[in-house]
């Protein structure tokens, strides 16, 4: 095409430009290209390129489009069949999945209802509700541990029923048979006579009381993480509380014992424990009170930093504990065996003391707060042979 919009060649043969194309500004410079639109897009697109001649001359290059009605047709109406079928497909592979979760959940949720509670879930899925699954794996090992625990304490406490009576009849019929005796001769009794009558019935009175106490304090005996009063617990301050307690109760008795306590250093900085101050304040109270009982002059206590915790050992001078007391320390069957020998001083103090529900309630304690205990007697040559009981505790998080 010249500058006067003659066609100089065309093709095909009888093409003629678009008027719009013919009325645009044509290139000034030679190889200069003019273009609207976007070609190999399908639509409609242009170009004026002025050529190298001795007389103006343009190529037009004019681009219709192709229709591409039908092709879009086409490939939407795939794209929407392909889109239906993979939601269709998902959908029934999230059923079949969330059928096979439920068909498993009914099979261990009616396993645990009867009675299995060790039935759980299979691990090892990666996914939103294999993550539930792990979850309730843990709530249900939290339940089967608090259900064994429930079982453990109401085996104990039938059995402790089943002493009771036993423990009650005794001084009753002490109480009993004394006040039976000073009612019918206690005119005609000697005044020391009927003294010795009296002490007895104020020692079965103060022993009853006691075992009364002792047995609503187990009922009561709760576990620590699950109340209110699970705080972190500076076990070398209450040491020392306890310690100066038992002190001053030993200033009161007629042969006072001293209490010796002994803190490693690593442990005065903070020795925390996790658990119910008041219930570690009432073991340390028992553990005391028993070794009070059966030293000959003094208790040592010692709180040492171990591997795994708090090691808390509590040592008496005394004639310390027969094998099958040992063995049966925390059961209410046993009582404290003494060894032959004792001095008539210290037969005195012991005279009818046992241990009743002082171990029971020790053992109970500690297991609660998730300590263990050794109970052995010291070496015959050492200046603590008694009895030596040796509790652990865990550190509190964090330490």
């Amino acid at each position: 095409m010249n500058v006067d919009n003659q066609i100089l060649a065309s093709s095909p043969a009888d093409a003629v430009p678009p008027a719009a194309l013919l009325q645009r500004t044509k290139p000034g410079v030679i190889h200069e290209v003019i273009a609207r639109g976007r070609f190999f897009s399908g639509t409609a697109a242009s170009a004026i390129v002025r050529l190298q001649s001795d007389q103006p001359s343009y190529l037009l290059i004019h681009n219709p489009g192709t229709p591409a009605r039908g092709a879009f047709f086409t490939m939407a109406t795939l794209f929407v069949v392909t889109l239906v079928t993979a939601i269709l497909l998902g959908l029934l592979l999230l059923t079949l999945y969330l059928r096979g979760r439920s068909a498993e959940a009914r099979r261990v949720i009616q396993d645990m209802e009867a009675g299995n509670l060790s039935a759980r879930f299979t691990s090892g899925r990666l996914d939103a509700i294999g993550g539930l699954m792990q979850h309730f794996n843990g709530m249900a090992n939290e339940i089967q541990r608090l259900v064994m625990q429930l079982q453990t304490i109401e085996k104990t406490r039938r059995e402790l029923l089943q002493e009771l009576g036993h423990d009650l009849r005794t001084p009753l019929t002490s109480l009993r048979a004394a006040i039976d005796t000073l009612s019918v001769h206690g005119e005609t009794m000697e005044h020391q006579e009927r003294e010795e009558f009296f002490a007895v019935v104020s020692s079965e009175l103060e022993y009853f009381t006691k075992l009364i106490d002792d047995l609503f304090f187990i009922a009561n005996i709760d576990e620590p993480r699950y109340r209110n009063q699970a705080t972190s617990i500076d076990l070398c301050d209450l040491l020392k509380a306890e310690t100066s307690h038992a002190l001053y109760m030993q200033q009161q008795a007629e042969c006072p014992v001293f209490f010796e306590l002994q803190i490693d250093a690593g442990c005065e900085r903070a020795a925390y424990i996790t658990g119910d101050a008041y219930l570690i304040s009432r073991l340390l109270r028992n553990v005391f009170d028993n070794a009070a009982r059966f030293a000959r002059n003094k208790v040592r206590i010692q709180l040492l930093v171990v591997e795994d915790g708090w090691a808390l050992t509590i040592a008496d001078d005394g004639p310390g504990m027969s094998a099958d007391a040992m063995l049966g320390f925390g059961q209410r069957r046993d009582t404290r065996q003494l060894f032959t020998g004792l001095s008539n001083r210290l037969l005195n103090k012991q005279a009818g003391i046992s241990l009743g529900l002082g171990s029971v309630i020790i053992r109970a304690i500690a297991e609660l707060h998730g300590a263990h205990y050794e109970v052995d007697n010291g070496e015959s040559s050492s200046e603590f042979p008694g009895a030596r009981l040796k509790l652990v505790f865990p550190k509190a998080s964090g330490q």
